[in-house]
């Protein structure tokens, strides 16, 4: 393909690997660097295989036909030729845009061949690193680019008796690679490893070699300088390529800052980084990694970067302490509430125009100016969610809870059993699962309450640790790595050993309680008004105080009388919106010890003790306990058969066990259930133990009216 020499245009040829090293035979070479907004290394097994099998078919055609000199094209590699920077060896270095995954496969395949095949070892050696520069740098991961530097001077060691050397020692190398960097390159260099010798005979090694360096070509696209990049990732996520939203509107964000601050970038780049991976705590990836400029290789060994003199030690070393979490917000939604309060710090009064919705997170989010405010609230909020709300482990529904960083077997870790708000994290439980309806609504509660956070700490007067770490990580930037490691390790070590801030969560604690409350209820009102959620949402949100709930509002809704012919709101059978049901299970639960509730019993267990062990589920199913196929046996009150005193919220799969079955043969099965450590539903409990307290096998209407107006008034009580 014939170069285009304008610089106003696109400019494209069809390169090999051997023209990477030496550009038309002017001792000059190409280098590549992954632009900070780009996703690591992702390929896994089956692509990198694929790979290597289309090029194996290829070569084995040559083999049987040498006339045919095939090749094989591996599609584009697009750089952006703005970008192009020219060192003191007059080598060139372009800003890899697309085909990065493609091109770091290659790259890697390189790593082997320069260990495996002594003879053609100079040219792969000189394709993977020329003097201390390697070909695809990646100036935001300096741990990984550190690394792949000391394992390429491992590869290219001399064999002064020039044998194939040993994959097992290959492989044995790759298992030094520190655990807190991309473990998809050291995954990758082992396929590789692996595939070689399922597939390539030694005799063919040299063979095999050659052709990729020679016949493996991919068609090079130099971008215009004109070139807007925005527009390129956006067409390019279009047609199902490479970059997610977020990723696209990190780039955007990104090329807010000129050529003269490239260290501040690379610094917002680390951030954003850090607040993406919503699967871990913050102080987990942020003492992973050091936030840094990037520096040249030192020339330490292998061993040193695995364990570094003055570092310290780093969680998740113990693979045994290994965990992901589950956050209940994905990062683009988590980036809209950010947005949304930056955005009510300079136009309070236009807030309703920003709406959770990630599908339109490119179209929301527009950030002109302040591009450094933005990210510095991105971090902001994503410490304090993460110390103030759940996560789970695993996604299982008891593990949600709210947990600490701490010092086990002198490494840093996040306990799976750590609870350190048990209170706090039940009524955000409760809220997760009564709040989240259709379209996982979670900022009908989470925008105010992270927006309550930051006004606690902001107004807090007292010199707490809190406030130094969300200012420290939010303000005063590091850019030297020494000040920064420093930083997180004495903040760390402030998190986990200041027994001061036992008493502070506990204070903390109850007023985020009583906050999320007031919120709930508030939004509550707005239901049984008919009401828009978002709309009183906005309005607490611009509110000084936050929230108040000083009007006075009649509950006509549940308290309709029987004789009229409007139904109470909750009689609606498995039409009853969900959301009342889960209200009053957390009101059940809030209220365990009143004497009035624990002085049922079933199997011999007090309610208290029952409730003591509940735990928020995502239920789907509204269960008749007198089986509506059974409603004639309630005689005159058979159309009553929905009464709210006759219905609990299980799931899809308990309900159908139970099937239609009568009540005296759903309460058995209920027994059985019941001697587990937890119920699925309190309202259940209560109306079987209300059966045995009457001493009555069968539910008759009265007793459901009875349970029912029970009910109501906890629910009263509630408001």
């Amino acid at each position: 393909m014939a170069n285009n020499s304008t610089n106003n245009q696109n400019q494209a040829s069809v390169i090999n690997i051997e023209n990477i090293v030496n550009v038309n035979d002017k001792k000059q070479s190409i280098f590549f660097e992954i632009p900070p907004y780009q996703r690591l290394y992702e390929w896994n097994k089956e692509q990198i295989q694929i790979l290597l099998n289309d090029i194996k078919t290829k070569f084995d055609e040559n083999k049987k036909d040498e006339n045919k000199n095939k090749e094989y094209f591996i599609g584009n590699v697009v750089v952006s030729k703005k970008s192009v920077k020219k060192d003191q060896n007059n080598d060139v270095k372009h800003l890899l845009i697309d085909g990065q995954q493609r091109l770091t496969t290659l790259f890697l395949i390189g790593f082997f061949l320069s260990y495996k095949n002594p003879s053609d070892q100079p040219k792969w050696k000189e394709f993977i690193m020329q003097s201390d520069k390697l070909r695809i740098s990646m100036p935001i991961r300096e741990k990984e680019e550190e690394v792949l530097k000391e394992f390429a001077k491992f590869c290219n060691k001399d064999n002064k008796d020039n044998e194939r050397r040993k994959n097992d020692i290959f492989l044995q190398k790759l298992k030094e690679f520190p655990q807190d960097i991309c473990q998809n390159i050291p995954q990758a260099l082992e396929i590789i490893v692996n595939w070689f010798e399922e597939n390539i005979e030694n005799n063919d090694i040299e063979g095999f070699s050659n052709f990729i360096y020679e016949k493996v070509k991919f068609v090079f696209v130099e971008l215009a300088e004109n070139t807007d990049l925005n527009r390129f990732f956006i067409r390019m996520n279009n047609r199902g390529k490479q970059l997610e939203k977020h990723e696209i509107l990190k780039a955007r964000l990104l090329s807010k800052f000129n050529d003269e601050d490239e260290s501040k970038r690379t610094l917002y780049a680390h951030i954003w980084d850090i607040c993406s991976q919503m699967d871990n705590y913050i102080f987990q990836k942020a003492s992973d990694r050091v936030i840094s400029k990037s520096n040249e290789s030192s020339g330490d060994s292998i061993n040193n970067i695995i364990k570094p003199k003055n570092s310290f030690d780093k969680p998740n070393q113990n693979k045994e302490n290994q965990g992901k979490f589950k956050s209940i917000v994905d990062f683009p939604t988590f980036l809209l509430h950010v947005y949304k309060l930056t955005y009510l710090e300079e136009h309070k009064n236009e807030i309703s125009k920003i709406t959770i919705d990630k599908n339109k997170l490119l179209e929301i989010i527009k950030i002109e100016e302040n591009t450094k405010k933005f990210i510095e609230n991105l971090l902001k909020y994503r410490i304090l969610f993460d110390y103030f709300v759940i996560k789970s482990q695993d996604d299982m529904e008891n593990s949600y809870k709210i947990r600490r960083l701490s010092k086990e077997d002198k490494a840093y870790t996040i306990s799976e059993k750590s609870n350190v708000m048990p209170n706090l994290a039940m009524v955000q439980n409760y809220l997760r699962v009564a709040r989240s309806g259709m379209s996982n609504n979670h900022h009908h509660w989470l925008t105010p309450f992270l927006k309550k956070l930051d006004n606690y700490f902001s107004n807090f007067k007292s010199n707490n640790i809190i406030s130094e770490i969300v200012k420290f990580f939010s303000s005063d930037f590091n850019i030297t790595s020494e000040k920064f490691e420093n930083n997180v390790e004495y903040y760390i070590k402030l998190l986990i050993n200041n027994d001061n801030l036992k008493e502070f969560y506990k204070n903390t604690q109850s007023d985020l309680i009583h906050f999320l409350e007031i919120l709930d209820t508030a939004l509550a009102k707005e239901q049984l008004q008919d009401k828009v959620l978002i709309d009183k949402v906005n309005e607490i949100l611009n509110s000084k105080n936050n929230l108040t709930t000083t009007d006075d509002f009649v509950l006509n809704k549940f308290y309709i009388n029987e004789k009229e012919t409007q139904k109470c709101i909750l009689d609606q059978g498995t039409a009853t919106p969900h959301y009342w049901f889960y209200r009053l299970e957390y009101y059940l639960w809030k209220n365990r010890k009143d004497v009035s509730l624990d002085n049922y019993k079933l199997n011999d267990k007090n309610f208290s003790d029952i409730a003591s062990n509940f735990y928020f589920r995502s239920l789907n199913s509204i269960e008749h306990v007198q089986a509506q196929s059974k409603a004639q046996e309630w005689g005159d009150n058979a159309d009553k058969i929905d009464n709210f005193g006759n219905l609990a919220l299980i799931s899809s799969s308990f309900n159908s066990s139970l099937n239609n079955q009568d009540t005296q043969d759903k309460y058995l099965d209920l027994q059985k259930y019941i001697n587990k450590d937890s119920v699925i539903s309190l309202k259940l409990w209560l109306i079987y133990a209300l059966s045995e307290k009457k001493q009555s096998k069968k539910w008759t209407f009265g007793n459901a009216q009875t349970h029912k107006e029970q009910m109501l008034e906890i629910l009263k009580k509630s408001f």
